[in-house]
């Protein structure tokens, strides 16, 4: 015991007395002096309310606290907390080992003119171990924004743009004549004058004949749109005396004639109509084969400028050069060969040159059909030819998917064996070729067969206010993804659309969501079809691309391709003729790499985003021939790349209460990563077919449609929308009995609403993970001139693979004051698999 005590005292006096034994030790060393702390404010003292910036307060050390180290904050100011702007926290608090504290000031944008504001902070006291220097006094001034804002009422509503403007109706070709329609709106105050003209010179400088003028009186408005009375004026040009194989010109316009076709502005005061004669003086209506043949050795001259394929920066013949990069991510696709051999594609559309020299290759022989053959005189119902010659909209849409490859010709496709189907449905998408629409995508086995398509491409749409896609199209896609392939299900892609920027009373956050959603076309509304967006060769949204909630991937699509990147296709053939003509393409036939006229350079919108989708959906089924329908869209969410990745959410304050009227990147519950610009984000080829080879098909369980759920009481419930607030009105309902291993592919809101005027509603559903979907934005400009919700059935994707049990909460919002309105009824459908262990993983 006592040898133990000797030891420990030993050790003791080691440790205090420095290892000697000999007289006196050292002293203890000071303690450090306490640190230094200042009150600061990040970034300027003056900021933008417009910016709707966050500004960090902060109590800053010169060195670790040893204690905490705290002081309370007082804000005062002629901003109103908690309206014109929030504060994160009351007081300021440092922790042990941290040189820091901050709180935000979140400043709202908001619209309304309040003059500039201030905010000025002053810190309290200090308690801990710190020495302040400098102010406790800060202040902050807020530059007001633009204000007020208030969109005409419906009452008030009434079109822009001089309102004037004029379209075709129709276009027919008969054994004697070209026979077209032109309709005027005219709602101004005064007669506009409708001129038609004809000729063989696109400029229209010589060789012009007059087919008359016509005093168009200006009419009442009726808020009625169906009402508005567009009665088309008709015209006639007779063949007789007309030169042969030649292109003829019709041009209509309003009060004075355009000054050349390359000075043509798209302001609605003129179009463009225009067809071609054969040798014997009749119109064109068959495909004529060129005498260019292909040179199986050759290389594709253009393919080195398809940035949209492999993207190093170049200009696509525009006059910018893109980002390197921003493409569909295909090298090693290219590299291996991937070529979609052995898949039919079809192209549902105004026409196809099946004779194309780059097409002809790739064409399935014998499979096409022109819908409108029999009302066209020497045309061939396997024929799906467009006569007019302003730009074949099909033939270059064929192009993006399918051109061939290696052929000494243009460019390529994405997939460059994949075989083409075209499918010519009519001049335009209306109820009256809808029997035709069915037949084309997928309920027929002869004239045509389609039921033997693999992929169908719609690049086409419309917009219609509370627009549900009908029962005849609902009962197509259903057949159309359980029957064809085999039961595997054929894959329909949607072009999203191009109407971002089509607004005509449009509110400054319409520049952040959009004017007409992609959501406004009824059928994009289903999850059979697959909702495809557009990104530029700057690796961001296309300007025009249409956003929404049931968006799913974006592909390339690029701008008008003068300023900037456009894509590079296929066009009509013959230097007098198609796209190439438009001003803005800049592969003209006097370039050395387009002396036939038979390439454009300017194609683009969301109907080239949807073809290059078809293709890479060509390259997968390729690959993996047993892939369902739902893997191949699996395939393209999980693989898809984070593009824009630091874009901010967009918000706005409404009687001071903040409002997202779309949300940043957001992850979902099950992983996957979401915006209303870019679905699940940008298309990525190799990823995908990685992916694929591993992924198990049908693992992704049993597609499963659900009864509607609309059984709760807050579901049936008139809920008034607060006015001109961004707070709204929300409610919340349990969704339960669902199997608890079901994955959410698609959720369904419909909504009724009364309301004189929707266009100020906006519509967010969150799910029980949390996750927030703005289902209808704001200021959606398809309910210009409407009013009311009636049954509005709006898709989201931005729930894939979550669990639909749990509670689900909606919200309204009215953001203008005035109109006034309540949600009469809402209820949830859910479509849903159970996604096994050989699925794919976000």
């Amino acid at each position: 015991m006592k040898a133990i005590r000797v030891v420990a005292l030993w050790l003791v006096i080691g440790a205090c007395g420095g290892g000697g034994g000999g007289g006196g030790g050292q002293s203890e060393a000071p303690p450090p002096p306490p640190p230094n702390a200042t009150f600061e404010l990040s970034g300027a003292a003056q900021v933008n309310e417009s910016d709707n910036p966050l500004v960090e307060i902060s109590l800053v050390l010169d060195r670790p606290a040893r204690e905490t180290i705290s002081a309370p904050l007082t804000i005062t100011g002629t901003a109103t907390r908690d309206y014109d702007y929030a504060a994160s926290g009351k007081n300021l608090s440092v922790a042990p080992g941290e040189t820091s504290a901050s709180i935000e000031i979140d400043i709202y944008r908001d619209f309304e003119a309040e003059g500039d504001e201030t905010i000025t902070l002053e810190l309290g006291t200090l308690t801990g171990d710190a020495v302040f220097t400098g102010s406790r006094l800060l202040s902050l001034e807020i530059v007001d924004g633009k204000g007020p804002v208030a969109l005409k009422s419906l009452e008030e509503f009434e079109p822009d743009r001089e309102d004037i403007s004029l379209f075709p109706a129709y276009y027919e070709v008969t054994e004697n004549s070209v026979d077209f329609g032109i309709a005027v709106w005219n709602f101004s105050e005064r007669t506009t004058r409708l001129g038609v003209d004809y000729s063989t010179d696109i400029d229209f400088a010589e060789n012009v004949e007059s087919l008359g003028q016509i005093d168009v009186e200006a009419v009442e408005f009726d808020l009625d749109p169906f009402a508005f009375p567009f009665i088309p004026h008709g015209f006639s040009i007779p063949l007789d005396g007309l030169r042969t194989d030649t292109a003829y010109y019709i041009r209509a316009y309003l009060d004075e004639p355009p000054a050349s076709f390359a000075e043509l502005e798209a302001d609605g005061n003129a179009s463009y109509l225009g067809f071609a004669t054969d040798a014997n003086g009749k119109v064109r209506t068959r495909c004529q084969v060129s005498e260019r043949v292909p040179d199986p050795s050759g290389d594709d001259p253009l393919f080195s400028e398809q940035w949209h394929l492999v993207n190093t920066g170049q200009s696509a013949f525009s006059d910018s050069g893109g980002v390197s990069g921003a493409d569909l991510d295909m090298r090693q696709a290219i590299d291996d060969g991937a070529s979609g051999t052995g898949v039919k594609l079809a192209i549902i559309d105004t026409g196809l040159e099946i004779c194309h020299p780059d097409l002809a290759a790739n064409i399935v022989q014998g499979e096409s059909y022109n819908f409108a053959f029999a009302n066209m005189p020497g045309a061939t119902e396997d024929d799906p030819f467009n006569h007019d010659v302003m730009g074949d909209h099909g033939t270059s849409v064929a192009g993006v998917a399918g051109a061939s490859a290696a052929n000494g010709l243009g460019g390529r496709g994405v997939a460059a064996k994949v075989g083409l189907i075209g499918y010519n449905v009519g001049f335009s998408v209306s109820e009256e070729n809808e029997s035709d629409m069915l037949k084309a995508l997928g309920s027929s086995e002869s004239m045509p067969n389609s039921a033997s398509v693999d992929i169908f491409n719609m690049s086409w749409g419309t917009a219609v206010p509370s627009g549900n896609s009908s029962e005849d199209f609902v009962r197509l896609f259903k057949h159309g993804t359980s029957t064809l392939r085999g039961g595997l299900g054929a894959v329909y892609i949607k072009a999203a659309g191009n109407a971002f920027e089509e607004c005509l009373h449009s509110h400054p956050l319409n520049r952040e969501v959009g004017c007409l959603g992609s959501n406004t076309d009824p059928d994009q509304n289903l999850p059979y079809t697959v909702s495809i967006g557009g990104f530029n060769a700057s690796d961001r949204k296309s300007s025009y691309s249409s956003a929404g909630a049931n968006l799913w991937v974006v592909a390339p699509s690029g701008e008008e391709g003068q300023d900037a990147p456009a894509i590079i296709t296929t066009d009509q053939q013959g230097a007098a003729i198609g796209y190439n003509l438009d001003p803005r393409n800049q592969l003209t036939v006097d370039h050395a790499l387009n002396p036939d006229g038979d390439y454009v350079s300017a194609f683009g919108g969301t109907s080239s985003a949807a073809p290059a989708t078809a293709g890479v959906v060509a390259l997968l089924l390729e690959a993996e021939p047993a892939l369902s329908w739902r893997d191949v869209k699996h395939l393209l969410a999980v693989s898809a790349r984070k593009i824009d990745p630091d874009i901010t959410a967009s918000r706005a304050a409404f009687k001071g209460h903040p409002y997202i009227a779309q949300h940043a990147w957001l992850t979902n519950g099950a992983g996957y990563n979401f915006h209303n610009w870019y679905g699940f984000g940008a298309i990525s080829v190799d990823a995908a077919l990685d992916l694929a080879a591993s992924h198990v098909p049908m693992s992704l369980g049993t597609f499963t449609e659900s009864d509607w759920f609309d059984d709760a009481p807050a579901m049936d419930e008139s809920l008034t929308i607060p006015d001109a607030d961004g707070a709204g009105i929300t409610r919340s309902v349990a969704i339960s009995g669902l199997p608890e291993t079901a994955n959410i592919e698609a959720v369904v809101l419909e909504i009724s609403a009364e309301h004189i005027y929707p266009i100020e509603l906006g519509v967010t559903l969150t799910s029980p993970s949390g996750m927030p979907s703005v289902v209808n934005a704001p200021f959606n400009a398809v309910f210009e001139g409407f009013r009311d919700l009636q049954s509005w059935q709006l898709m989201s994707n931005a729930f894939y693979g979550e669990s639909p049990n749990g509670d689900w909460t909606l919200n309204v919002v009215d953001l203008v004051a005035e109109d006034t309105g309540e949600v009469t009824s809402w209820r949830l459908k859910f479509y849903y698999g159970e996604h096994g262990d050989g699925a794919a993983k976000p």
